[in-house]
């Protein structure tokens, strides 16, 4: 009997041993397989977009390409206009009031003008450089070619736009440099530094106000258009502005370099004409020079001897 309690209590203990192990097996398994399915899910509510809204990846792009076009900057072209407009007519004096009045209910300007008229005090001729502003250069020649008939029209635009934001970065520059210095000279101590600092101080100051001169001068051209009007009466070719002669230092230089010309011009015409006669002269002297000893007499013989 004691054998057989013992056999039994090894086997309910190994029957339980191998009861827990089956239960703990099948726990791990359901957590190992769980897991996986709920992973599942989670990237499935993850890439499973709302309704009405696109998928993240396109709406960061959207994103990057608004980013994108708010950084470009908008530059306005700056452009030059220039131009020239003949007219003929029957009255040049009402041909130039006219023109003077379309002009100025344009916002323009007469930059300057030259007439002329015949011995009776008649006005034949009549040039005129205006300015108006370039948004209305179409308009003013439309209604400046309505005056008589057109002869000649000419029109010219340059693009500047470089120009303009090269003067302006180029100011900002000289403006944080002169802030630089001005910061230096706050700290010199000694007269040297304080010389030295403004030197360069005035120098930079220079270069600023050239720099902000051209700009200026850029400025104007851009806004206001050049055109020159002639207007001649009909029948009559129209008569160029006559050029005033150079006075003082430039007239006499001039001078004195169309004298120097015309000398230099006049040598060379001589020397020229005479080039032809001297390279004979040298075929036939070179020879000769050569062999002057040929032609020369023997020595007499000595008579005392």
């Amino acid at each position: 009997m004691g054998r057989i309690r013992a056999v039994t209590a090894v086997l309910a203990a190994v029957g339980i041993g191998l009861l827990a192990g089956c239960g703990g097996s099948s726990n791990d398994s359901g957590t190992s397989e769980a897991a996986p399915v709920q992973k599942q899910g989670a990237d499935s509510n993850a890439k499973a977009p709302a309704a009405g809204q696109p998928p993240a990846a396109k709406s960061q792009g959207t994103a990057e390409g608004t980013a994108t076009g708010s950084d470009e900057p908008t530059i306005t072209r700056s452009i030059i206009k220039t131009g020239s407009l003949a007219v003929e007519g029957d009255d040049v004096a009402a041909m130039r009031q006219k023109a003077i009045t379309a002009i100025t209910g344009l916002d323009g300007q007469v930059a300057s003008e030259d007439t002329g008229g015949d011995p009776d005090g008649k006005v034949t001729t009549a040039n005129l450089v205006l300015k108006v502003p370039t948004k209305s250069f179409e308009t003013a020649i439309q209604r400046l070619s309505d005056l008589g008939t057109r002869l000649q029209i000419h029109q010219e635009s340059t693009d500047v736009t470089e120009q303009v934001v090269d003067v302006a970065s180029r100011i900002e520059s000289q403006r944080a440099s002169l802030d630089r210095m001005r910061a230096l000279m706050a700290k010199a101590n000694t007269i040297g530094e304080i010389v030295s600092v403004e030197t360069e101080l005035t120098r930079r100051e220079a270069d600023l106000e050239s720099l902000l001169a051209k700009q200026k001068s850029l400025a104007l051209q851009t806004d206001l258009a050049t055109l020159t009007l002639t207007l001649t009466e009909k029948g009559k070719p129209p008569v160029q502005a006559e050029t005033k002669p150079d006075k003082g230092f430039l007239g006499g230089l001039k001078g004195g370099w169309h004298a120097f010309t015309a000398v230099f011009s006049a040598l060379a015409t001589a020397v020229g004409a005479m080039l032809p006669f001297l390279v004979l002269l040298a075929i036939i002297a070179v020879p000769l020079w050569r062999f002057r000893h040929r032609f020369r007499r023997p020595a007499a013989p000595d008579s005392g001897q």
